[in-house]
């Protein structure tokens, strides 16, 4: 479970903070697990565009764990407890001026857990996990031995090596079929629940989750119909709204751009506010798009291998990172990192440009020529990555 932890910790890119001390607005938060192991750590995070920084933890004792700070506005954090047995799923939770939110269960299956709340969101919220009932917990069982599987492949002989890939892809494939149908379930609930502020964004999170499986697994069309169909309860104005667009797109693939197509086109912002046309602006020379962000561990670890391509060859290659984090987030990153190419926002995250090609995971890169076409796009960084993908233009 170490290459788990450490994967997440990269992730959520963890800074610890403290919670202020305003009396009337303190919220808490209880916990009693039974049948858990002492010194396993429960953890919560805020989150910011696709970046969590570490809020509060307590060491689990007895199966107890607590929370207890000030907060002076609804706020919907992360939940998770960090041990060898825990299969590192996650939690909302919604806290509040005078909050008070009780977790109880027995086992390590956290999806099993009850959550008990006075705040609105939350009990809005166990709707849905209560709904899935025993296949979360078949689910949370299949990711515990698909995480062991990964561990193994770092630990195993090239003799053994194919058998724990299998072993993984097997176990990965038995994950998607149940997370389709969990789906199912949760549109059926949708479907019966007011179209409110958090009903658009779990609606955008599942169309969201359709487009992510577009190159690792076929989405079953009838999920698809589903989520349209649950589309067409938007108002028209919640259709007009960056949010409702955004599933549109995910839902309609027709409308992301695909290779042999025409780049995207729009309006995005330099670290100075500067406007840029990105299809106009730059045209000339291949472009290679990187879509990054501050948590994102592969993401970072490219940027030798970039900055290597971008001095070679910065003639006939303009590398442009676009950030999927808030602009306090990227440019403290920029300050970091000192990325000596063009760097761009739109300040809309995973809602902007970058769902414009149906991306979900980052990185993410596109190759496009010097006449504007999409040429190749790739997910994903491995030393040497890059340069192998651009060896036809950077020889």
């Amino acid at each position: 479970m170490k290459t788990v932890y450490y994967l997440l910790s990269t992730f959520f890119a963890i800074l610890a903070s403290t919670a202020c001390n305003q009396p009337g607005n303190t919220f808490k938060i209880i916990g009693q697990i039974d049948h858990v192991v002492d010194g396993d750590v429960a953890q919560l995070f805020t989150i910011e565009g696709n970046v969590g920084t570490l809020f509060m933890k307590d060491t689990v004792r007895n199966g107890k764990f607590s929370f207890e700070g000030n907060t002076d506005s609804l706020q919907m954090l992360s939940f998770m407890v960090y041990g060898n047995n825990y299969p590192m799923t996650t939690a909302l939770i919604w806290i509040a001026p005078g909050s008070r939110t009780k977790i109880t269960g027995i086992g390590y299956y956290l999806s099993s857990w009850n959550i008990e709340s006075n705040v609105k969101e939350q009990q809005e919220e166990e709707i849905y996990r209560n709904a899935l009932g025993e296949l979360s917990s078949t689910s949370d069982s299949l990711l515990l031995l698909y995480y062991r599987s990964i561990d193994r492949m770092q630990q195993t002989n090239s003799n053994e090596m194919e058998s724990v890939r299998k072993e993984s892809r097997r176990l990965r494939d038995q994950m998607d079929s149940i997370g389709f149908i969990q789906h199912r379930v949760i549109f059926d609930v949708m479907a019966t629940q007011p179209v409110t502020k958090s009903w658009i964004n779990k609606l955008a999170d599942y169309a969201g989750y359709a487009v992510s499986y577009k190159n690792t697994a076929s989405y079953p069309e009838r999920n698809i119909k589903r989520l349209q169909h649950l589309y067409n309860r938007l108002s028209d104005e919640q259709k007009q709204s960056p949010k409702g667009q955004l599933i549109h797109r995910y839902i309609f693939p027709m409308q992301l751009v695909q290779e042999g197509q025409p780049m995207a086109n729009a309006e995005l912002y330099d670290p100075q506010g500067n406007p840029h046309r990105i299809a106009e602006d730059f045209q000339g020379k291949y472009l290679l798009l990187d879509f990054w962000g501050v948590g994102c561990a592969p993401c970072i670890a490219a940027f030798p291998e970039m900055k290597e391509i971008h001095e070679a060859h910065k003639d006939k290659l303009t590398i442009i990172s676009i950030t999927t984090d808030t602009e306090k987030i990227w440019k403290d990153g920029l300050e970091r990192h000192q990325l000596p190419w063009v760097n761009l926002t739109d300040n809309l995250g995973m809602e902007g440009y970058v769902s414009r090609y149906g991306i979900r995971g980052i990185p993410f890169y596109i190759l496009i020529s010097p006449d504007g076409i999409v040429e190749k796009m790739w997910s994903g960084y491995g030393t040497g990555s890059l340069k192998e993908k651009l060896k036809d233009i950077i020889q």
